[in-house]
């Protein structure tokens, strides 16, 4: 989803910031001399600080979430919850791309695969290798690695695979580049359906190893919160939003508007990558199915609820649509066998479906931003906070003035 074309970007890419959206940092001036000086410093600080201050605000309420669900709930919540993250892992990535370049990708889960699968081969002990795949080559065959060798080697494969069909896609234009990513998910499918020797074909993919728990899933997300925060913050960052609110305005300032999408489709692709492998070792079984259609459909819906041009539209909204899915789903089975006036209630099925179809119906309607808008949630309460300071500074200020007349 390309950027209007009738909008100019006020100021140079290097130092300033698209329109319609608040420079990094930017906090409402407010009267007094204290509050003047905050301000200055929070709007004059590093991108690593506004990075940082960012994933805090993001990353503290997902540490208390997980330990709530750790004491107070149960294995299956813990699941859930553990599956959210997973997701959200994934939602961030892909706004590293689209959120910044204004161009929606219905591909990106291919690389999610191509990690679950390349981790799983790199995890699972050989004797499984042997028994579910004889004609694996040794190489592979006779290989187990711990879990974080094996995802740094995945992130190689996926990096070189985004490379691969980043290239060419970065040259094609906002419009075209959709329909170039679903085409990509297509191939990657029917590569992973086709490689039986390697992925066992449609059939099951198992003997992967669990090592994925709701700690390491938590780590996965707080890093992939703030790697996209540092990115929105960069130079690179801040050029790649400027050509998606004008392109030709970009171009005409110097800036190599190809070359940076690529940069952005591959730092996103390592992103979606690490949620593939957390993915592959939560399920520890899956065919290629799962990294199609659905899953894509899902994580799209996520960021296009939350808002697609920040991280925090991506962590709330991943956070709204799982909450969603998981009321549906226990609905679907509550009402499936439920007895009302004699008559059994059966075949319910597809509310998780259909509530995720009205969700983003209802968004697109009433806020076609997302439900979190354009605006980081750190600086919007550090602008309302200092919005308050000033108030109570006026007022004091008139009292005085009064009290002295």
């Amino acid at each position: 989803m390309a950027g209007p074309a009738s909008r100019h970007t006020d100021r140079h890419p290097d130092g300033g910031h698209p329109p319609g959206e608040d420079a990094p940092g930017a906090i409402a001036r407010a009267d007094g001399p204290a509050v003047r000086l905050l301000g200055r410093s929070l709007s004059l600080d590093s991108p690593v600080v506004r990075a940082a201050s960012g994933a805090t605000t993001l990353g503290v309420p997902l540490i208390l979430l997980v330990l709530l669900v750790s004491v107070a709930l149960g294995p299956a919540e813990q699941q859930v919850t553990q599956n959210f993250l997973v997701s959200l892992v994934a939602v961030v990535g892909f706004g590293i791309y689209s959120g910044n370049t204004g161009i929606m990708t219905f591909g990106h889960v291919a690389f999610m695969g191509i990690a679950a699968y390349a981790s799983g081969l790199l995890t699972m002990s050989p004797a499984i290798k042997m028994q579910a795949l004889p004609n694996l080559l040794p190489l592979i065959r006779d290989v187990q690695l711990p879990l974080i060798l094996a995802a740094i080697v995945t992130l190689v494969v996926v990096a070189l695979a985004a490379l691969l069909f980043g290239v060419p896609l970065s040259r094609l234009s906002a419009a075209a580049t959709p329909i170039a990513t679903l085409a990509m998910l297509m191939i990657t499918y029917v590569i992973l359906v086709g490689s039986a020797d390697v992925t066992r074909g449609s059939q099951t993919f198992y003997g992967v190893p669990p090592d994925v728990d709701l700690v390491v899933a938590l780590a996965a997300a707080i890093g992939a919160i703030v790697v996209a925060r540092l990115f929105r913050e960069s130079t690179t960052g801040l050029r790649v939003r400027a050509s998606r609110e004008d392109e030709l305005a970009a171009r005409s300032t110097g800036v190599d508007v190809a070359n940076l999408r690529l940069v952005a489709w591959l730092l996103s692709a390592l992103v979606v990558g690490v949620a593939g492998i957390l993915l592959g070792h939560t399920l520890t079984a899956f065919s290629p199915k799962q990294f199609y259609f659905t899953l894509q459909f899902a994580l799209v819906a996520m960021l296009v609820v939350g808002g697609p041009t920040t991280v925090t539209g991506a962590v709330g909204g991943s956070f709204v649509v799982a909450l969603l899915m998981e009321a549906a789903r226990r609905l679907e089975g509550v009402v499936n066998g439920l007895t009302i006036a004699g008559t059994t209630i059966r075949g319910v099925f597809g509310l998780q479906e259909l509530t995720l179809g009205l969700l983003i119906l209802v968004v697109m309607y009433r806020r076609r931003e997302g439900l979190f808008g354009r605006v980081e949630l750190d600086e919007l309460l550090a602008r309302r906070w200092l919005r308050s300071q000033g108030t109570r500074n006026a007022v004091s200020t008139v009292a005085d003035e009064r009290r002295h007349a």
